[in-house]
């Protein structure tokens, strides 16, 4: 995750030390080696993206903890732009993403575009879920989104949804062309509270 790797560590270990966690602990939390870990901690080692994705599931964060600041209510006349193509890319089984406008600092949303990639709910796997919330606005193609409380939704091009982000939940691709989507992951004030950012 090139430069993003030293603010990815001081913030996870930012995290561990405010859950009173050793390395040995977060090691047996996340199922990483202590020494990886520190590596990471100390901005030593480039993670890539299904990492920072495991690290916040197995932490029960949301994602935007440990790649997206917190917002700060100081700063005003705020902008952000991502020119066509130009995000950092992250390639998953279950997706590929694009960041978008993350030349922001301190704010409380991750913006992607998302290509969804599974068919089925049994090649996506074990369900997604986090804190926050989660907004997606379908940009090209069909996609369900499935979730563990209710039937599967079927969301088309300019389609949008917003859920509550620890609804267990999956994207499945229905067109025959990956579906195209905008994603924003916001973290919800009360996760905000019991994280130190920097």
């Amino acid at each position: 995750m090139a430069n993003a790797d030293i603010t990815l560590g001081q913030r996870l270990r930012d995290f561990r030390k405010s859950q009173g966690m050793t390395l040995a602990d977060l090691s047996k939390v996340t199922g990483i080696n202590v020494s990886s870990l520190s590596k990471i901690e100390n901005g030593k080692t480039s993670v890539n993206f299904s990492t920072v994705l495991k690290i916040a599931e197995d932490l029960s964060l949301p994602i935007t903890n440990l790649i997206g600041p917190v917002e700060d209510p100081t700063a005003g006349g705020r902008r952000a732009m991502t020119r066509n193509g130009e995000g950092r890319h992250f390639e998953h089984p279950r997706w590929n993403l694009e960041t978008l406008c993350d030349d922001m600092v301190k704010k409380r949303n991750v913006w992607w575009k998302m290509l969804v990639k599974c068919r089925s709910a049994e090649e996506y796997g074990e369900f997604s879920r986090h804190p926050g919330e989660e907004f997606l606005l379908v940009l090209d193609g069909v996609m369900d989104l499935y979730t563990e409380t209710y039937k599967p939704v079927r969301l088309e091009a300019g389609d949008s949804i917003c859920f509550d982000s620890m609804t267990p939940h999956a994207y499945i691709a229905v067109s025959d062309e990956r579906p195209l989507v905008l994603m924003s992951n916001t973290v919800s004030a009360d996760t905000v509270e019991g994280f130190k950012p920097d």
